[in-house]
């Protein structure tokens, strides 16, 4: 089975955008729940913004 030089690319990309993302979830750190207050209480919650403003960070 042959694939073309743009597929490879497009597999290749999404692999690699797929791995930064894991690295970046790991790197993040977990937070309590006074910590999740308190970012709530300064950025708001998820539920008190449009979904036009998210940016999806799925890779998808």
């Amino acid at each position: 089975m042959a694939i073309t030089v743009e597929e490879l690319r497009k597999i290749v990309r999404e692999e690699v955008k797929r791995a930064l993302l894991e690295a970046l979830v790991e790197l993040l750190p977990a937070v309590d729940e006074e910590e999740q207050r308190e970012i709530e209480s300064v950025a708001g919650k998820p539920s008190n913004y449009r979904a036009e403003e998210f940016v999806d960070w799925s890779g998808g």
